[in-house]
């Protein structure tokens, strides 16, 4: 046999075999990328998936956000209008008291003065005045009571007839202080259109023996009035229960 053929036969058959071993190789290779291929795939639709989840999550979260935010804003809406209200009870309570307080005035100038009219109606009895002026005490009395009757049910009180108190000359123009307002700025007086009180009289205000202040009637009810402090003529400090006689 030829020597060179059989060489080349065995060059022949070495290559082949090289062949078939990288065959094998380059096959085992292949199938190792197509496996990682297809987990590289798996985990990128995974990944998507994922990501496709914390979108939707997230637009879900913004539109939750909003909706908070304008409950939130609801909320403070709310808040403002109760803290509103609550200012405005706050301010009708304030006028309240101080109606009340002007009510209960009211009613113990009214008490003070019947008490009074009954006093002056047994003086002018034992001093035997006329029959006329006994029936203008009487009046008046009447009409006092039922305005105190008024009151005490929250009505309001209706003037005096004020021809009855023309009789009463041995207190007119004299009253006494039922209250002082803040810094002595103004007095209420149990002195008012029942007896004759006009607002821009003028009355001097006693503390005991001495000239306090002089006052200026700036508001007159039917059975008491305020009047304001002349700032220049205020000596000392004023009180409940101080005389007021009206200046000529």
């Amino acid at each position: 046999m030829n020597r060179p053929l059989i060489t080349f036969s065995v060059v022949i058959l070495i290559a082949a075999i090289v062949l078939a071993v990288l065959y094998v190789r380059v096959g085992h290779a292949k199938q190792l990328v197509e496996l990682q291929l297809a987990d590289t795939t798996t985990r990128a639709e995974k990944l998507a998936a994922d990501l496709a989840t914390a979108s939707d999550e997230n637009t879900a979260l913004t539109k939750k956000a909003a909706t908070l935010d304008a409950d939130l804003g609801a909320a403070k809406g709310r808040l403002t209008a109760s803290e509103s209200h609550v200012a405005q009870l706050e301010q009708v309570l304030t006028q309240a008291k101080s109606l009340l307080s002007l009510q209960e005035q009211n009613v113990r100038a009214l008490a003070g003065e019947v008490s009074s009219l009954k006093a002056d109606l047994a003086d002018a009895r034992a001093s035997n005045a006329s029959p006329e002026a006994v029936a203008a005490y009487k009046r008046t009395i009447a009409g006092l009571e039922r305005q105190l009757a008024a009151s005490g049910s929250g009505a309001a009180a209706t003037a005096t007839d004020g021809a009855s108190t023309a009789v009463f000359s041995s207190r007119a123009g004299r009253a006494t202080v039922l209250s002082v307002g803040p810094g002595n700025a103004f007095v209420v007086l149990d002195f008012g259109a029942a007896r004759g009180a006009q607002a821009g009289q003028r009355l001097g205000i006693n503390h005991g023996t001495e000239l306090a202040a002089t006052v200026l009637i700036s508001d007159v009810r039917a059975n008491f009035s305020i009047a304001q402090v002349q700032p220049d003529s205020l000596h000392g400090v004023l009180q409940k229960g101080d005389a007021a006689i009206l200046i000529h």
